[in-house]
């Protein structure tokens, strides 16, 4: 919460927000570059457990 540049931000679903954006934002770049967050978890955005949910979908991709 004291981070100047966030002050302990988290995603939100704003009027006009889908579900497939969540997905949308945890799409990979060409196999190379992967993303995870609670940002990208569309069960359980804006929590610590969808974050931590996200880290082991992206690991999985990795590993296969």
């Amino acid at each position: 919460q004291s981070n100047e540049n966030s002050f302990g931000a988290y995603s939100y679903t704003a009027v006009g927000t889908e579900m497939q954006h969540f997905d949308d934002l945890a799409q990979d770049v060409n196999g190379r570059v992967f993303f995870a967050g609670e940002h990208t978890e569309a069960d359980y955005f804006s929590t610590v457990h969808g974050a931590y949910l996200s880290g082991i979908r992206e690991a999985d991709k990795i590993i296969g």
